[in-house]
């Protein structure tokens, strides 16, 4: 039997804990303040999370879903990059739902099938009054959509476009999320990953993940030699 799309965010996202009080804010207040009103009903009922990858979209995206489920209201979260082998169908019906949010929304440019069912998705909640919230890397106004109407919908929402953190910043996100899960990561360790393995965020997070399930398997602190030999840097 085919999982509902409930199902499907439940079963993917049951781990997720993205919070907007974890998101460093760096340069992008502004961002943070509009998706605010949004999740509080107020301003454009659409709106765009848009920015590089590792600016922070997903995270937003997915901290919103948790702020709402806290206000007990009906919200749905759809990550595109993971449903969409199950068929556009999976959009069906989500406009009796007050809030929607649809992460990583340039996977289906050019899949004419998905491309469709997303500007019938759009519609249909204008129709009834819910309330959109897609991540995009381009934007509403310069996405790689070849679904002409579709491009129009996108760029008829507020764009809130992230700008990428600072090291001082990433250091912060990662501290932080190490403390979250009752870890400690010495300032130098911060340091030392961001500057020899890779400055965007959304890398330096799953490097984090596999550093986490290390330190957890071996009962060890995180130091740079632990660090060097889970991620194999000489």
């Amino acid at each position: 039997m085919p999982l509902s799309l409930p199902q499907l965010t439940l079963a993917l996202f049951e781990d997720a804990k993205f919070e907007l009080t974890d998101f460093i804010t760096g340069p992008n207040q502004l961002a943070l303040d509009g998706l605010k009103h949004w999740l509080e009903g107020q301003g454009p009922w659409f709106l765009v999370l848009a920015g590089r990858s590792g600016t922070g979209k997903s995270h937003l995206a997915q901290a919103a879903i948790s702020e709402l489920g806290r206000d007990n209201c009906r919200a749905m979260y759809v990550p595109l990059s993971d449903v969409m082998d199950y068929g556009p169908s999976i959009l069906s019906d989500l406009e009796s739902i007050d809030f929607i949010v649809v992460d990583d929304l340039d996977d289906a440019a050019g899949n004419s099938q998905w491309e469709e069912a997303l500007f019938n998705l759009f519609n249909r909640v204008q129709e009834s009054s819910s309330r959109l919230l897609v991540s995009s890397t381009s934007g509403g106004r310069n996405s790689r959509f070849e679904l002409a109407d579709l491009r129009s919908r996108l760029a008829s929402g507020l764009t809130l476009t992230l700008g990428d953190l600072s090291d001082g910043d990433k250091q912060t996100a990662l501290q932080r999320r190490a403390a979250n899960r009752g870890l400690t990561m010495p300032d130098n360790v911060a340091r030392y990953l961001i500057s020899r393995l890779c400055r965007d965020m959304h890398e330096l997070t799953v490097i984090f993940e596999r550093i986490d399930a290390a330190s957890l398997s071996a009962g060890r602190e995180l130091t740079i030699p632990f660090i060097r030999d889970v991620v194999g840097i000489d």
